[in-house]
């Protein structure tokens, strides 16, 4: 009778770790599986250049595959382009707004971002405002610093 108990328990016991290593298996697939967040571009200060426009829309939440934080379309002479605010820029005690039509200037680097181009924006001119979101490095500045007036 005990080698009846001892052969169960053997063969239950087998049972177990063969369905339990498959499900491990599959929870690390599963991990794997999720999307990684997409990397931040590199900011190169001696590509810099200067972009006028009228804006198009303001996308506060935008879908995966593009960089976390506010994107600003602008639609300029060569073409329409997605403009990267950050996080930072419309929030806080320093925060502007920008309405569709109005007119802007912003200065920074295009670059791409997974498989989509992008400028980054280092300062931003809305009327005699300048913003800066960016410092000289690329580096989003927590919250947006406002000048009057002149360039920041």
């Amino acid at each position: 009778m005990r080698k009846l108990y001892g052969g169960v328990f053997l063969f239950a016991s087998i049972a177990i770790l063969a369905i339990a290593v498959p499900m491990r298996a599959q929870t690390a697939a599963q991990t794997t599986a999720r999307p990684t967040a997409v990397p931040a571009p590199r900011y190169e200060a001696s590509k810099e250049i200067t972009l006028q426009g009228n804006v198009l829309d303001v996308v506060t939440k935008p879908p995966a595959g593009k960089l976390i934080g506010t994107h600003v379309i602008v639609a300029t002479s060569s073409g329409d382009v997605d403009a990267h605010l950050g996080s930072y820029a419309m929030k806080g005690a320093n925060a502007f707004t920008l309405t569709t039509g109005e007119r802007i200037q912003l200065v920074g680097v295009m670059t791409t971002s997974g498989a989509n181009r992008v400028f980054l924006v280092r300062t931003i001119q809305s009327g005699s405002h300048v913003y800066k979101i960016r410092n000289e490095h690329g580096a989003l500045l927590h919250p947006a610093k406002s000048t009057q007036g002149g360039r920041a």
